[in-house]
């Protein structure tokens, strides 16, 4: 089964749009996780002349247990793309602006996935929030993007969504606008749960916290955006982010938080 919801004209020259096309596509590989799933970044154009970056993701060798719940909640088998096609959907229409959808795919089974990909538009932006924080030294932009970023966080979570993939490196920001946008990119994992809990929200913002290293952002910084996010400095919330913090820092790829 494939979906398309627009560049028709564009996929079928490069054979994405059907299932078969897709497994046999070559071109600029962006990201390999082990075999499990790719990334290929597409440069096209379309009938204007108008340059169209497009991102392929194929999920090559999904879990099993993933599609098992995805058959308890949904009554069928979900591939890990439609599961993020519809979480960007959802994002959407609360207000949160996600990479624009093009295209999926998937071959599931009567238990679990076999084989899907997704296809997206570039995310709006001009960087991630991981390279700004790392890149900008200029005070007041940073105080106005960590404010609107605050407001951002709060506004997915009042809808009722979160994610435990919230990362600096999944959101995409227009620095320059007034106020600063942000565009959200690999939202596969998403919670829904209205009023949200507070551990929900600790986690998330354990999340971003933790891929921000300590050498790019200050701890006034920080206490500011929490300021921000829940209208005073709640200890309660701080406890819960510290203590989700001590528990991200046992895993491996949280090592840069300390790096100098």
């Amino acid at each position: 089964m494939v979906q398309i919801a627009r560049y028709q004209e564009l996929l079928d020259p490069l054979g994405l749009s059907s299932l078969a096309g897709v497994r046999a596509f070559r071109g600029q590989r962006v990201k390999d996780h082990k075999g499990r799933r790719d990334i290929f970044r597409i440069a096209t154009r379309d009938a204007s002349g108008r340059e169209v970056i497009l991102f392929l993701k194929r999920s090559w060798k999904p879990y099993k247990k993933d599609g098992l719940a995805s058959l308890l909640r949904h009554g069928a088998v979900w591939s890990a793309s439609r599961r993020e096609w519809e979480n960007c959907r959802l994002l959407q229409a609360a207000g949160v602006k996600t990479a624009p959808l093009v295209a999926y795919g998937e071959e599931c089974g009567p238990l679990w996935e076999h084989f899907s990909f997704l296809i997206t538009e570039a995310a709006e932006g001009s960087q991630t929030l991981e390279s700004f924080q790392e890149q900008c030294r200029d005070g007041a932009i940073r105080r106005r993007v960590f404010s609107a970023l605050a407001r951002e966080v709060r506004r997915l979570h009042d809808a009722g969504y979160a994610s435990p993939d919230l990362f600096t490196r999944h959101a995409f920001i227009d620095a320059g606008s007034k106020p600063p946008t942000f565009c959200w990119i690999d939202m596969a994992r998403l919670d829904r749960e209205r009023p949200l809990s507070a551990a929900k929200r600790a986690r998330d913002l354990a999340a971003l916290n933790i891929t921000a290293p300590q050498r790019s952002t200050s701890t006034r910084e920080r206490l500011r955006f929490l300021r921000d996010y829940c209208g005073d400095t709640d200890r309660g919330l701080l406890a819960r982010i510290d203590r989700r913090m001590q528990h991200l820092l046992k895993r491996g790829k949280f090592g840069t938080w300390k790096a100098t």
